[in-house]
């Protein structure tokens, strides 16, 4: 995972650079040369989706995304870590569904178009959908792993401390 999150990281810097630079160039050329450059824009959006869809399955890999805890603190640690592998089992059957099958779906019937500014192969700016899909179901196997571990930690827990309140009946001789 190390690994991985250093790429996406990478990734996620050139982007946002790449968007930083574009945007001054767009002020620039508009407001200094009054001449507006016509790649720039369309440039810029597509970065911008491509850092959303870069961007959603590492913060969901390092939990900082968005999250509902209504479930959560009010149960035990055992049922923490169950509501936790429910969660991340949905997203990840989720994710496999809708982004990558129908990433590919929507990757492939963009074929044979170009982009309007750029005239780059519309499957360049689709492709990020199943990338982001593959990505989020490699973040949400590691944390399925990690949720059972922590759930199989619980109930050694569990079943040692019942161990230790049971009396101890001993025979007397």
């Amino acid at each position: 995972m190390k690994y991985l999150n250093k790429t996406v990281e990478f990734i996620l810097s050139v982007l946002v650079c790449g968007m930083v630079l574009g945007c001054v160039w767009q002020v620039v050329t508009r407001f200094i040369l009054h001449d507006p450059s016509k790649y720039t824009e369309e440039l810029l959006r597509y970065m911008l989706i491509w850092v959303t869809f870069m961007g959603v399955p590492y913060a969901y890999g390092q939990d900082r995304h968005l999250a509902i805890n209504i479930f959560m603190n009010k149960n035990t640690k055992k049922n923490d870590a169950l509501v936790k592998l429910f969660v991340d089992v949905f997203v990840v059957a989720l994710c496999v569904l809708v982004m990558i099958v129908g990433g590919i779906m929507v990757t492939g019937n963009a074929a044979g178009q170009l982009s309007a500014a750029m005239q780059l192969p519309m499957e360049v700016y689709y492709v990020c959908v199943p990338i982001s899909g593959c990505l989020m179901v490699i973040y949400g196997i590691d944390k399925i792993v990690k949720h059972i571990k922590d759930f199989r930690a619980e109930l050694h827990n569990e079943n040692a401390s019942k161990q230790e309140e049971a009396p101890s009946f001993k025979k007397a001789v």
